[in-house]
């Protein structure tokens, strides 16, 4: 697994890394997949006994594409307003979390998660934190368990963001100060 490219979503606050393989970056990868009924009827299938459980109310496919494709518009389009600045009573720091919930926030180079809008939200974008408000997107999942042990494409997206992690510290990048012109070959 190789990065092959930062993408800047929003300059200043909001990037997103590109791997080996993928033709887009992992922030609009993953809303391309949200707002694809296709792409969400496939995974739910697969995942159905991920949704009868009580803490989705025992949701059914239908009911779980629908509401993704309904978060994951209002998340796309919260965290672009924040990101740019347009809410002035928020940060991206207040929407990203640390990936590990023991730790407290550092920020240098912290594995961190935003989930989506909704009450109960399956929806998750994980970053790397530079700063209280820079992060770099290393990948998203809808997760429908309580750890993200649990299942394999949660498991990927441990994976992509500890190759994030490595790849900044590679880039001497541990705060917003180092970012710089980057070299991709």
């Amino acid at each position: 697994m190789k990065i092959v490219e930062l993408t800047r979503i929003i300059p200043e606050t909001l990037w997103a890394a590109r791997f080996e393989g993928n033709e887009e970056n992992e922030f609009d990868r993953a809303f391309d997949c949200w707002n694809d009924p296709e792409y969400l009827d496939a995974f739910f299938t697969t995942h159905r006994q991920d949704l009868v459980k009580d803490f989705y109310g025992y949701c059914s496919i239908n009911q779980a594409i629908s509401i993704t494709l309904s978060e994951a518009d209002a998340f796309e389009r919260q965290l672009l307003s924040v990101a740019q600045g347009q809410v002035l009573d928020r940060r991206l720091g207040d929407i990203f979390k640390p990936l590990d919930k023991t730790e407290r926030i550092k920020i240098v180079n912290e594995k961190s998660k935003a989930y989506g809008t909704g009450a109960k939200s399956w929806l998750r974008i994980y970053a790397v934190r530079l700063h209280y408000e820079f992060f770099v997107i290393s990948g998203s999942a809808i997760k429908l368990t309580k750890t993200m042990n649990e299942r394999e494409h949660l498991q990927e997206e441990l994976k992509k963001q500890g190759v994030l992690v490595k790849f900044l510290r590679e880039m001497n990048i541990e705060t917003v100060e180092d970012w710089g012109y980057i070299d991709f070959e």
